[in-house]
């Protein structure tokens, strides 16, 4: 991206919804000296990230969106990824606290496919892990309690996604 986009009510979901990347939405307002201060932090930043919109809303002119969100004072910037709100900072805060947070978002929620793969692969190993700690717990009062024999299919079941989850371990590791 290159530049800050200005979104409005009839646009905002097509820019910021919709977006094939995160997208961060500065909400703001032309009598709003806090407001002034930020934005040539976002204007740098629409330079410097690629795979990261920048977007300012007036409030005044867009009060749909703004009810919305309830945005109540400004500035106020709120985070997107993937058609979700995902962070926000309220107020004129120093551009290393947004850069902060605009690389956390980043990370959480990568523009690339490799990153977004990365993503995706450590969440879904990450959530086989606990379930399978579950079973291997649940599994041993199944044998104290007699259910081995109506739960076996089960327990067969989930050794096999222990063993996918290895194996996509080793592919997270390669990524």
């Amino acid at each position: 991206m290159t530049k800050v986009i200005e979104v409005t009510d009839q646009n905002f979901e097509e820019e910021v919804l919709e977006s094939d990347v995160p997208a961060e939405v500065d909400f703001w307002a032309p009598w709003c000296g806090p407001c002034h201060m930020v934005s040539p932090i976002y204007d740098k930043f629409s330079e410097e990230y690629e795979d990261f919109k920048f977007c300012k809303i007036n409030v005044d002119e867009n009060p749909q969106t703004a009810m919305k969100y309830q945005i109540r004072s400004i500035p106020m910037q709120m985070f997107f990824a993937n058609g979700d709100k995902v962070d926000e900072i309220l107020g004129a805060v120093p551009e290393n606290v947004i850069r902060s947070k605009v690389e956390e978002v980043l990370n959480r929620f990568p523009a690339d496919e490799k990153g977004r793969l990365r993503v995706i692969l450590g969440s879904w190993v990450d959530h086989n892990k606990k379930h399978g700690e579950k079973f291997t717990r649940w599994e041993e009062k199944a044998k104290n309690a007699g259910y081995v024999e109506t739960y076996s299919h089960i327990l067969q079941a989930v050794k096999k996604i222990e063993e996918a989850n290895e194996q996509l371990s080793k592919v997270l590791i390669e990524l």
